[in-house]
């Protein structure tokens, strides 16, 4: 009715204003930001990240992405060297079924590398997968050490990329806006902005990947 609607009214303001009255932006890195920012922006932040280190990088957009969150190419080939998949997963470790499904991914597009960025931890046996293929899994902690390796000015480079605007809400997989907090029996969950159009959501123990 119109008083459900006049309240999602009200909470998609005051998210808003939220993230327009959020905190001074960090000025430096730290794992603690890196885990912050939301899904969709970790993924562009990837893709920021070997853009500095000279490799040409094309994300995918929202939607089914086929385990492909961003390709990457050397000089003009039109041909991938590698491609990257990334999970924002703190709450959890990155198990092995992800890492063999890239491999699968690999395997299907004849692409030679595949990187596996997480703001969180791996398991043994997704690490130990991992050194019998030609991937390489970057934790939280090692993505870290690769930014700190940077020209001040790359570092500084990627964190506006990481902080400009509103990242920390996280981006609906399927229509590429921003969710917003809705409540439920079960607790609190993000949901697509879209909805009823859109029923994307996932519960707030996850809150930045689906």
């Amino acid at each position: 009715g119109d008083a459900t609607a006049d309240a999602w009214d009200s909470l998609l303001a005051a998210s808003r204003s939220k993230a327009r009255h959020s905190s001074i932006k960090p000025g430096e890195w730290s794992l603690d930001l890196l885990r912050q920012i939301e899904w969709k922006r970790f993924e562009e932040l990837g893709a920021a990240f070997y853009r500095e280190i000279g490799l040409r990088s094309e994300t995918i957009r929202c939607g089914a992405d086929g385990g492909i969150d961003a390709k990457l190419f050397q000089g003009d080939s039109l041909e991938p060297v590698a491609i990257v998949q990334c999970k924002a997963w703190n709450s959890r470790s990155v198990g092995v079924k992800p890492v063999r499904e890239l491999l699968g991914v690999m395997a299907h597009h004849k692409i030679p590398k595949g990187i596996f960025l997480a703001t969180g931890e791996f398991t043994n046996e997704a690490v130990a997968f991992a050194q019998d293929h030609s991937m390489d899994l970057v934790s939280g902690p090692a993505f870290m050490e690769m930014l700190a390796k940077l020209p001040d000015e790359g570092r500084q480079r990627l964190l506006q990329v990481a902080t400009d605007g509103d990242y920390t809400t996280p981006t609906c997989p399927s229509c590429g806006i921003k969710m917003v907090v809705r409540h439920s029996e079960r607790g609190d969950f993000w949901g697509c902005s879209n909805y009823p159009g859109c029923k994307q959501k996932f519960f707030r123990g996850n809150l930045n990947q689906p």
